[in-house]
């Protein structure tokens, strides 16, 4: 009786413990995935993040060309020079359609009736734009911390005169450290007549810079229309 009762009782210890180990693995295969999962949440957040960095250094880097592109338009490192004297004056010789007026007047741009043309021709890489510190002599500060992949630059516009000043719209463009990643600003700078500084009445970002450019690169053709004015 005592071994019928054991033959009986063998094979549902068997099945317990299948079951057991069945569940057992998929414990350890939900606990796998968990971590996989966890894992590649935090690699996309900590791209995410890289990327957004590296997308603030454009930014500033632009603002940095901004920057550079107002002590042109005050003079830059020679304020008696030929070019100085034209910016200030809107001299048609400098200021020219398709900002190819060339030496010394290069980066310096007649108004385009068309708002794409100046930011398709910052795209380009071989375009007219102006290299950071080329007129003014500045130089970007060095650190420690990540570098852009190439310098800004811009373009001056020549815009309408009024009682007030000369008026100038200005486009730059600044890198990140991560091949790529751009950014692109726009301004207006005002210079008042007489002599007397000028400045900054309004900015804002080109928010569709990577369509821009891959227009550029691609077919050299206009990108979509620009967002609406900021200012600061």
């Amino acid at each position: 009786m005592r071994d019928l009762r054991a033959s009986h009782r063998a094979p549902f210890q068997h099945r317990q413990g299948g079951i057991a180990l069945l569940t057992a693995l998929v414990l350890m295969l939900a606990v796998l995935m968990t971590g996989i999962a966890t894992t590649r949440g935090a690699l996309q957040g900590a791209r995410a993040a890289a990327h957004e960095r590296d997308r603030l250094l454009a930014l500033q880097m632009a603002d940095a060309a901004l920057l550079d592109a107002e002590r042109d338009i005050e003079g830059g490192a020679e304020p008696g020079s030929a070019r100085a004297t034209a910016i200030a004056g809107g001299s048609a010789d400098a200021f020219v359609a398709g900002c190819g007026g060339g030496r010394p007047y290069q980066g310096l741009c007649a108004h385009a009736a068309d708002p794409d043309q100046l930011p398709d021709l910052l795209a380009e890489d071989d375009g007219p734009a102006l290299a950071f510190g080329s007129v003014t002599g500045a130089s970007m500060p060095d650190g420690a911390g990540a570098l852009p992949t190439e310098a800004p630059r811009y373009l001056i516009e020549l815009m309408s005169a009024s009682p007030a000043g000369q008026l100038y719209r200005i486009v730059a463009r600044g890198a990140g450290s991560m091949p790529g990643t751009h950014a692109a600003l726009q301004a207006y700078y005002r210079k008042p007549p007489g002599g007397a500084p000028g400045r900054r009445l309004g900015w804002r970002e080109l928010g569709n810079w990577s369509e821009t450019e891959a227009a550029a690169g691609s077919a050299g053709s206009a990108s979509g229309h620009l967002p609406g004015e900021g200012g600061r």
